[in-house]
């Protein structure tokens, strides 16, 4: 088989599985043969992004990740993509070892964000995505300002109800948005993007998972619907 695309997913799990259905829609195709052939690497197994980066005592995911890269470079992938902002933290050491591309989503959703001249936008992201200022570096060099919510609420949304399966109350989250003085606002840790459909919000909520599948299927020149 002549694969394409390499996804490491299980950052979290449901997350994974809304990337794979997001690129899978955007795909304009009559027939199956039409997609991209993707494999989709779940290891789930794969130590806390976040708990890593706030203490390097904990165990490190990036042993983890560059195993997964390998495997996949292995198998004949032309593209590694991972679903998980939080770990574009490891993005640079990860790319120095493998030898065929790893898209940088935080990059590419930051570039978006200057595509469509959007002047300041709220960064919605884990804790350990907030300190290593992943976000903030990338919307700095493209001249965007950013604020940055109530953590601790953003927090609760996505370890206290997300990744454990509830539904998040609608209460948790207008609270955890209002009074942000932005014009956009990035969901930018992977759970969130699970939130745009919930709460069928509008277009101003960027989600780096459309942004990621679009960036993909341009490498792949695939017509998009």
């Amino acid at each position: 088989m002549k694969y394409e695309l390499g996804i490491i997913g299980g950052l979290g799990p449901l997350a994974s599985s809304y990337f794979y259905k997001i690129i899978t829609e955007k795909t304009k195709a009559t027939k199956d043969q039409d997609h991209l052939n993707i494999i989709i690497l779940s290891d789930a197994k794969t130590p806390d992004r976040t708990a890593y980066i706030l203490d390097h005592t904990k165990e490190n995911p990036y042993p983890y990740l560059l195993n997964d890269c390998k495997t996949l470079e292995k198998l004949g992938c032309k593209l590694i993509s991972i679903p998980c902002n939080t770990s574009t933290y490891f993005h640079k050491q990860l790319q120095k070892e493998i030898n065929i591309p790893i898209s940088n989503m935080i990059q590419n959703t930051s570039d978006y964000i200057k595509e469509k001249k959007y002047k300041t936008a709220a960064i919605l992201a884990t804790t350990g995505t907030i300190t290593s200022n992943l976000y903030q570096k990338a919307l700095k060099n493209n001249n965007i300002n950013y604020v940055l919510p109530n953590q601790e609420k953003v927090m609760q949304i996505i370890y206290n109800y997300i990744k454990q399966g509830k539904k998040v109350p609608k209460t948790l989250w207008e609270n955890t948005i209002k009074n942000l003085k932005c014009d956009c606002y990035i969901l930018g840790c992977t759970e969130l993007s699970i939130l745009k459909n919930t709460f069928k919000l509008p277009n101003n909520f960027i989600d780096p998972l459309e942004i990621e599948a679009e960036k993909i299927l341009n490498f792949f020149n695939k017509e998009r619907t």
